[in-house]
């Protein structure tokens, strides 16, 4: 008899343990209306738990009209899936300049799946992401994505995408935007991870066409190709503090064409804090102007440290300067290379490094 009692009581613990109710997870279908999509996004803001919109699929969500200032859809302040089914979100042509979406911390966490974000303009002055902006604190993944011809006019940094919080690209594309300030495409404050991604076409009126590097960089399998600015840096630029791990990436065709000032330039990659490379590609990318610069790879100041394996830096120039190297320039800083040749760069691999690029000839 005891034991049934134990039995008992064990059995109604577990009922009442399957009986606490669990917050749904909420799923809504958005009609082929930018009004739908912004009541639906106002509603998932508004409804406890995660949300899933469905949009109709190949559809144009065309903004004319802003929704809050600076954005034309709600902010997104909760955590909203969006599967976009081969959609675009758009600001009409006609429209007053707007970048299309922000994510706003502490609670707003946004997964964008199978669209496209094209023809933002945002205005703001330095929060700048013409496409997207994601806020400190919030979090973004865009998977299969293309971020294309946005805007961050005035002084605005990130022409496709600015991020303060997280942001992850899986299998996605930030193509032909623009911005005044730095980072065409991307201009990353916090965690930035890109897998299977291409960051290609964009440009800076100042500095970094490519992305920008404030916090941490872990790129796989991805692209930076084809950027331009016009003072330091085509492809990618580490900042002084930050940390970027670049693993079987291409970096080709970068150009940047900075005339003069201090802080050196490159075409391909600017590193000023830890820069790793392993079995990545540094080709064909140019350095213009006539400051200090590296036509692929440029090491400047003295906490900058690059590590180099299994790579290859080939086929970059750099013209215009005698404290030139087509390859890498190193100043002050440490370059290691390991099985990596830095060869066939104009007008010269890594001279006139100092600290000199051990195994680097010419």
């Amino acid at each position: 008899m005891p034991r049934f009692r134990v039995l008992a009581v064990a059995t109604t613990a577990v009922a009442a343990v399957a009986a606490v109710p669990t917050t749904a997870h909420a799923q809504e279908f958005v009609p082929c209306s930018a009004t739908a999509l912004r009541n639906a996004i106002t509603r998932a803001n508004t409804t406890p738990g995660p949300s899933t919109l469905y949009l109709s699929f190949g559809c144009t969500y065309q903004l004319t009209v802003e929704d809050n200032p600076g954005n034309g859809l709600p902010l997104v302040t909760s955590e909203i899936d969006i599967i976009g089914n081969k959609s675009t979100l758009r600001r009409a042509s006609t429209a007053p300049n707007f970048r299309i979406l922000e994510v706003r911390g502490p609670g707003g966490n946004l997964t964008l799946r199978n669209l496209t974000v094209r023809d933002g303009r945002s205005t703001s002055g330095g929060a700048g992401g013409g496409g997207i902006a994601v806020g400190f604190g919030s979090r973004a993944t865009l998977d299969t994505v293309e971020v294309t011809r946005n805007q961050a006019l005035v002084t605005g940094p990130g022409g496709g995408i600015v991020a303060g919080g997280s942001l992850t690209l899986r299998n996605s594309t930030v193509s032909y935007n623009i911005a005044q300030d730095e980072g065409g495409g991307v201009s990353a404050h916090g965690p930035l991870t890109l897998s299977n991604t291409t960051i290609t076409g964009n440009s800076a009126r100042a500095e970094v066409g490519g992305i920008v590097v404030h916090g941490t960089l872990t790129a796989t399998n991805s692209r930076v190709t084809d950027n331009a600015d016009g003072e330091a840096t085509g492809g990618i630029r580490v900042r002084s503090g930050a940390t970027a791990t670049l693993t079987d990436t291409l970096i080709r065709g970068n150009t940047t064409a900075r005339q003069s000032g201090g802080g050196g330039a490159a075409g391909g990659i600017n590193n000023s804090g830890s820069l790793t490379l392993e079995r990545t590609t540094v080709f064909a990318n140019r350095a213009l102007g006539t400051a200090d610069q590296g036509g692929g790879i440029a090491n400047f100041g003295d906490a900058a440290v690059a590590t180099i394996r299994n790579s290859s830096v080939t086929h970059n120039l750099a013209r215009g300067s005698l404290t030139s190297a087509g390859g890498i320039l190193n100043t002050g800083g440490t370059v290691s290379l390991t099985a990596t040749p830095v060869t066939d760069n104009l007008a010269s691999n890594c001279t006139p490094s100092s600290p000199a690029v051990a195994g680097c000839t010419g």
